[in-house]
């Protein structure tokens, strides 16, 4: 698809944009921490604003001194361990459609988010999904974005455990949630373990994505999850690179990938610049996302940004991008083609006369 190309990277930040790769944990605001946490006689070990600050998973040895720092998943369980009722789902929701709209004028996100860590405390997974339910379709009542939801098979967990929340989520059918994914550290779990979950979400149509080739070197994962669990996409995907027969199946392919440069592996973030730019000049599809906005803290505007001043990444890779999570997003083809058009008017209507091939398949 040829496109207006826009001015200068920052014309690109104001573009209409997706946020694909977000974690709902992830993305609660520091202050509703402490507003739940109060409310649910939870000790936090240190004052939100500041547990945000000291989260860095596996840090390094010069990054230890600086500590102590908390491990993401850590984090994201103290997150959990505050949430009781499904108006707090709704309410983070909500907030994280908010932010992004706000600052980064995302207009379609799709927030991933973790049943059986709910069920855990209590929480019946109706009522989780009634709440998440609720803040999207509030979120778009009321500020005019669209969000879908794809609920998150957690790496540490039994094959069995992994089997039984998605047939827990396909008896309970909503039409905001439109697929699973697989999440955590890689080496807690291989990809195949997950076949028969994988599966039975293919057979009730929902989509299909994971982590993979984001902590284990080489391109083994990422071939599982597209030759085992069928994924749609793949979430990070940077070890790929260390194949080059797996880079050219992905080109012609059209896998799209959903990378972040900011990681909860701080001292990572400089190799994953490097990571995304390679795989970009390489032809693949990337798209870029904000992953866990609240906790490091990031948006999808600084992700571009950084794409642009840290990255190298031209003007005309970055509108490729941006357009590539429209493509990419798990979504009908009417809704897929109204976003476009909003995207390709803005796009037009930015500065710069130049003519840009968009990466789109």
């Amino acid at each position: 698809m040829v496109v207006s190309s826009p001015g200068p990277a920052e014309d690109v930040v104001r573009l209409p944009k997706t946020d694909l790769h977000v974690h709902l944990l992830g993305a609660v605001r520091s202050e509703t921490l402490a507003d739940l946490a109060r409310a649910a006689g939870v000790t936090l070990p240190r004052p939100a604003a500041e547990l945000y600050r000291h989260t860095n998973s596996a840090p390094s040895a010069e990054e230890e001194k600086h500590g102590p720092w908390y491990p993401l998943g850590q984090v994201c369980e103290i997150i959990a361990d505050c949430i009781s009722h499904p108006d707090h789902l709704s309410r983070l929701v909500y907030e994280a459609l908010e932010d992004g709209l706000r600052e980064s004028n995302v207009v379609y996100q799709e927030l991933s988010y973790s049943p059986d860590m709910h069920r855990l405390r209590g929480m019946k997974y109706q009522d989780v999904v009634d709440g998440l339910c609720d803040g999207v379709q509030a979120a778009e009542r009321e500020l005019g974005v669209k969000a879908r939801l794809i609920a998150a098979i957690g790496r540490a967990g039994t094959p069995g455990t992994a089997s039984s929340m998605v047939q827990t989520v396909v008896e309970y059918p909503r039409e905001e949630v439109v697929g699973i994914g697989l999440d955590g550290f890689e080496q807690a779990g291989p990809p195949e373990s997950f076949v028969d979950a994988f599966a039975l979400a293919r057979r009730y149509g929902l989509y299909r994505t994971a982590h993979a080739g984001e902590h284990v070197p080489g391109g083994a994962n990422v071939r599982s999850c597209l030759d085992e669990l069928h994924c749609n996409r793949i979430d990070h995907g940077y070890h790929l690179l260390d194949e080059a027969a797996l880079v050219d199946r992905c080109r012609e392919e059209g896998i799209y990938f959903n990378a972040a440069f900011t990681t909860s592996r701080r001292a990572w973030r400089p190799w994953r610049q490097r990571s995304i730019t390679s795989m970009v000049r390489e032809g693949l599809n990337v798209t870029l996302n904000s992953d866990d906005p609240a906790l490091f803290p990031t948006t999808v505007a600084s992700e571009f940004t950084i794409g642009a001043r840290d990255a190298g990444l031209s003007t005309n890779e970055l509108a490729g991008i941006a357009l590539n999570g429209f493509e990419a997003a798990f979504i009908d083809d009417s809704t897929r083609n109204s976003l476009k058009q909003s995207f390709n008017t803005a796009l037009s209507a930015a500065p710069g006369d130049n003519a840009t091939q968009g990466t789109s398949q």
